[in-house]
């Protein structure tokens, strides 16, 4: 029996608050959805997006692979956060599309799940908040049914700094811990603020809060440097969030250079790829643990990976992220504005803190694209914080 082709017939691209950018692929009388966010540099991807985009009109969205990849090397320059995104937002869309004419969730299509229901871990730490501010917004999370939390490691650090930083991160620290107890899991974030010599100091002096893991604790240029980090302290090291191939991840895993691997689905190029990295975490004994503090469509394609990998077993879920809330408005939590009130409920953890996963078809949750056009309207302001030394110098944010 031949199949009716899904051709795809047009791709849309939308900027909306917080700080995401929004794709929507129509394919056969279907709509699936995908997202392309390079956090602060949106008009960049979106032109790649445009760019690419002429590669895929008209061709059949069942040759997903095929296409996705064609595109990839046809383009002598790939690679890079704004590629990788743009072609992840339009690969993860082609999943959500073949899922729905399928009749079949994502996971199933990428050959089932693994398991019932995924562990998720919310921001809780603000950034660089005093203790006190810090452990009542870890309280506050933890109330609200987290059972695990990541909160930035330490402000800003020179190459050699003082105790001073040391000290502020492990006061930070040790008041999240006393108001959540032991039985909440705690991450450390240090997001690539540390040079060498401080993310050495640091992960000793923060190991009595018995963290989960501890997350970039140097910027992926330096991840040669990883190994020795790794090698004083018993806590696993995560990183990848700022990686976009998956040579980059299969890199790290020959140097042994991490525990925990973080692709960002929509800079690693989507749920292929990302799927491929799981691969590789299961087939060396470690873990996957996907970035994402985007919107639900991403949240919705990493849960996907998560279910199907046996390396998988936690996800970054960013609703209430204070960068989730710039720019928001009314009463609707912002990470749901864009998300049919019918499905918020798939959003409710249970009493361990993990969420169900879905047997919807495709991305699995119905996206309001006549609410995120208007958001569209007011267009997006965000960009990344700058943040300085005390002697004036541009500090990595």
């Amino acid at each position: 029996m031949t199949q009716v082709p899904l051709l795809i017939e047009r791709i849309e691209t939308l900027q909306v608050p917080p700080r995401w950018g929004l794709l929507r692929i129509i394919a056969g009388g279907l709509e699936g959805f995908g997202e392309y966010t390079v956090e602060g540099q949106l008009d960049g991807a979106e032109a790649i997006v445009k760019e690419l985009s002429a590669y895929f009109l008209g061709k059949d969205a069942r040759d997903l692979k095929r296409l996705v990849r064609g595109c990839y090397d046809q383009s002598f320059y790939h690679g890079g956060p704004h590629f990788m995104s743009a072609l992840g937002g339009i690969e993860i869309a082609l999943w959500d599309i073949v899922g729905k004419a399928a009749g079949q969730p994502i996971h199933r299509l990428l050959g089932g799940k693994v398991r019932d229901k995924v562990k998720v871990y919310r921001w809780a730490g603000g950034n660089n908040n005093a203790p006190g501010a810090a452990a009542e917004e870890a309280a506050r999370v933890v109330a609200e049914g987290a059972r695990a939390i990541k909160m930035n490691a330490c402000p800003p650090l020179a190459a050699i700094d003082t105790y001073g930083g040391i000290r502020a991160a492990v006061e930070r620290a040790r008041a999240v811990r006393e108001a959540v107890g032991p039985d909440v899991d705690i991450a450390f974030d240090f997001h690539g603020r540390c040079n060498v010599p401080m993310a050495r100091r640091l992960a000793r002096e923060l190991e009595f809060a018995n963290p989960l893991f501890y997350e970039e604790p140097v910027r992926p240029e330096y991840n040669r440097w990883l190994p020795e980090i790794a090698g004083i302290t018993a806590v696993p090291i995560a990183t990848g969030e700022r990686m976009c191939t998956v040579a980059e991840f299969s890199d790290v895993i020959a140097q042994r250079s991490a525990h925990i691997l973080q692709p960002d689905l929509v800079h690693i190029g989507g749920i292929s790829n990302a799927a491929e990295i799981a691969s590789m975490a299961e087939a060396n004994g470690i873990a996957i643990a996907p970035h994402c503090p985007l919107s639900p469509i991403a949240f919705m394609a990493c849960l996907h990976v998560v279910a199907q990998s046996r390396a998988g077993w936690i996800l970054e879920w960013s609703k209430g992220i204070h960068y989730n809330a710039s720019g928001a408005t009314g009463e609707v939590d912002p990470w749901l504005r864009y998300i049919e009130e019918s499905d918020w409920p798939m959003f409710e953890v249970d009493d361990t803190g993990h969420l169900a996963i879905t047997e919807c078809p495709g991305l699995g949750v119905k996206i309001n694209w006549r609410e995120a056009e208007c958001a569209a309207k007011a267009g997006v302001t965000w960009r990344d914080e700058a943040m300085y030394l005390p002697d004036g110098t541009k500090a990595n944010w």
